[in-house]
């Protein structure tokens, strides 16, 4: 009973705190292709329009910062994966394939009016971007991977990669045997043991590492660990050399679930490709370091659609915007931007006597 109630209560506070940042956006839901509604929202006018496709297991709430600083300026979506809460279960869910998630994203597109855009994928959600462009290159205007792996997440040893994939799905078809963990896993203390085992301490993650926590506790881990195996089986190698779309390459230097190489052989193999480390972060960076990463797709955003970005007036100064994003972390409201102040007469009058004196010398 005390458990249930402890569960209950902690997901009521995820979705109550989800709402509030999110509280901008219309949500909405299309049905796939194959019957399955898929849950949305939208935020913002103005082009080039960004669609963000979150990881597995996980939802968009690391990207608040990011819709706080480019809604303003450009039409957002954000959408959750079928089975994830605010979507529907599917039927069968053994269609979570990389495959149909990419078909989901492109209803998702249709429904919204939305016919290019500039796709976000973070973790599986890369994998997700990959292979939409591969389905319908015309309709991606760029590509920001961010954290995220396009194959051989687990290992590249096909041996292995094989074990792990039936390991999950195994899990997937008795959850039982994890079960017991549901209510641990919102426990307060597991903030301070994931920033020993992978988060980076110095960076405060602290709200989003809740809001994670509490929506593993709400995922039904049936299609949970159907997806992540979906994820781990996946391989979209073949699409890297293919892709001819601006791409801004994004990584923590310290991101044990998607190490540093397999960022280096995205960017070695997408010609053309942009590519920025963020020091020291883990696979959380997005939450750790929003501003970092806000202001380099800004730039790249200005660089490669200029004509469409020309119009769009420079956001604030880098120091306030962190600052914003420290007091948001702590509760508080962001501080609105204010006028430089004209210099006191004091100070000008004092001036004056100086330049009187000069002219007599």
């Amino acid at each position: 009973m005390f458990r249930k109630m402890y569960i209950k209560n902690k997901i009521a506070a995820y979705d109550a705190r989800m709402s509030e940042l999110f509280a901008d956006c219309d949500e909405r839901s299309v049905k796939s292709f194959d019957g399955t509604h898929i849950a949305y929202r939208t935020v913002g006018e103005g082009g080039p329009a960004i669609i963000v496709c979150p990881g597995v297991f996980t939802t968009y709430m690391f990207f608040h910062y990011l819709k706080d600083y480019f809604s303003p300026r450009h039409k957002m979506i954000f959408w959750d994966y079928r089975g994830h809460p605010d979507s529907d279960m599917p039927k069968d869910i053994c269609s979570f394939t990389i495959e149909n998630c990419a078909k989901d994203l492109k209803a998702v597109m249709d429904d919204a009016g939305v016919k290019e855009a500039i796709l976000i994928g973070f973790s599986m959600g890369v994998m997700t971007v990959l292979e939409f462009y591969k389905h319908h290159p015309g309709r991606v205007l760029g590509i920001v991977p961010i954290n995220g792996p396009y194959g051989h997440v687990f290992s590249e040893k096909e041996r292995v990669e094989k074990t792990i994939t039936g390991a999950l799905e195994f899990m997937s078809d008795n959850p039982w045997l994890v079960e017991w963990f549901r209510p641990v896993i919102v426990l307060p203390i597991n903030i301070p043991i994931a920033k020993r085992v992978e988060l980076n301490p110095t960076m405060g993650a602290d709200e989003e590492m809740t809001l994670y926590f509490e929506y593993v506790t709400k995922m039904d881990w049936h299609l949970g660990f159907k997806a992540l195996a979906a994820m781990s089986s996946y391989d979209g190698e073949d699409i890297l050399d293919k892709v001819k779309v601006p791409t801004l390459l994004i990584c923590g230097t310290k991101d044990s679930w998607t190490p540093k190489r397999i960022a280096d052989e995205m960017h070695r193999r997408i010609k053309g490709s942009e590519y920025t480390k963020i020091p020291g972060g883990s696979h959380a960076t997005p939450a750790e370091n929003p501003e970092m990463i806000n202001y380099r797709i800004d730039l790249w955003l200005r660089t490669h659609f200029p004509e469409e970005m020309e119009c769009k007036p420079m956001p604030m100064a880098l120091d306030e915007q962190a600052a914003n994003v420290a007091k948001k972390k702590a509760g508080k409201k962001p501080a609105r931007k204010k006028t430089a102040k004209k210099p006191a007469k004091k100070k000008a009058a004092a001036k004056k006597p100086a330049k009187k004196a000069a002219a007599k010398v």
